[in-house]
């Protein structure tokens, strides 16, 4: 069964998929909100669809939409970027937001922060003139300690669900031109940061071509879609360790784009860059349309879920995401028009 949770006219999204937006065990999940004039954080009670503003933020404050967020697991905290500064919210109302990190100088933080399961620590990207870093903030005591930094765009970093002393993060950048995108860091197995997917052919220049990789639960590692774009294949869904098992390919697609995975590691979910049962690969004759497809972890097998509708610039991408206790995918759809976006859930 398939319904929508919001209504194109409040602009709802779900925040990006290796984040989480769930809490209180999933009877919340937090909700970003594009209006005419403002970017707002809603708490809405999936059972009684009752909800409550979390926070408005005017264009002044965060000037992009849309505004990234993270919740912590076992507790009512988020974490987002707003002027440059890294703040964590209160999602019982009980405190104002506290402000743990303000950058400074030409320091810019980067929009999606990542924060602990107990909320105690908060990881955030930051670039300089130089090089890219990654911060590791105690929210109690404000101390700072820098893991990473890079020369090249290092993004989208957050902490392993399964051993958050691993931080997972990548080497941005257009995939048919980068052969090391997953990354991963560990005070002892990983100081200065390793990749673990080793994306090159026995042709010289050749590779094959990944990106929006997303950490599991239930292991240290990570799936991580594999583009129909290049010559380099097979094309589909990967899982990649940070043990040295070798990478395990597990469901073949033309056309994976974003990815999931179940607490439990049995399942994962993508979206597509186009029908999934037309021909075609990655974008070609999308037609502005994702679909959302269930996959057997063990047996690769895939499962049509629901058929929704995409434009290039986010939040309007589906990016499904299941709810804890893997029961239910929720996703993005945008209206015809590409101006507005809903959220949908299906019941597994």
């Amino acid at each position: 069964m398939i319904n929508a949770l919001t209504d194109f006219s409040q602009n709802r999204y779900m925040t990006y998929p290796h984040c989480n937006g769930f809490c209180s065990g999933g009877r919340f999940l937090v909700l970003g909100q594009i209006e005419h004039e403002a970017t707002s954080l809603w708490r809405v009670d999936l059972a009684l669809g009752e909800e409550r503003l979390i926070s408005r933020f005017l264009p002044s404050q965060s000037p992009s939409a849309p505004l990234w967020f993270d919740v912590a697991y076992e507790a009512a905290r988020l974490v987002t970027v707003v002027d440059n500064a890294v703040w964590i919210y209160d999602l019982e109302g009980k405190n104002e937001p506290l402000c743990v990190y303000q950058a400074s100088g030409e320091d810019i933080l980067c929009g999606m922060p990542s924060i602990s399961s107990d909320g105690r620590r908060v990881l955030a990207g930051v670039r300089d003139a130089d090089s890219y870093f990654g911060l590791i903030i105690t929210v109690e005591s404000r101390q700072v300690v820098e893991p990473i930094r890079h020369s090249w765009w290092a993004n989208h970093m957050h902490f392993c669900p399964h051993d958050e002393n691993w931080i997972g993060y990548c080497h941005e950048g257009k995939a048919e031109t980068l052969s090391d995108r997953v990354w991963a860091w560990h005070a002892d197995e990983a100081p200065v940061g390793r990749c673990i997917f080793d994306q090159k052919s026995q042709t010289p220049g050749v590779h094959l071509c990944v990106g929006h990789e997303r950490w599991c639960f239930h292991d240290n590692a990570a799936l991580v879609p594999a583009y129909a774009i290049g010559s380099a294949g097979p094309y589909g869904l990967y899982q990649v360790f940070t043990d040295g098992r070798p990478p395990r390919f597990v469901s073949a697609g033309d056309r994976d784009w974003h990815c999931d995975i179940s607490r439990d590691g049995k399942w994962a979910v993508v979206d597509t860059s186009g029908p999934h049962d037309l021909p075609g690969k990655s974008w070609e004759n999308s037609g502005g349309i994702s679909d959302v497809l269930l996959i057997n972890m063990v047996t690769g097998q895939r499962r049509f879920l629901a058929r929704s509708r995409m434009t290039n610039p986010h939040p309007s991408h589906p990016h499904p995401v299941f709810s804890p206790d893997g029961r239910r995918v929720f996703y993005n759809e945008a209206n015809e028009q590409g101006t507005q976006n809903r959220i949908m859930q299906v019941l597994l």
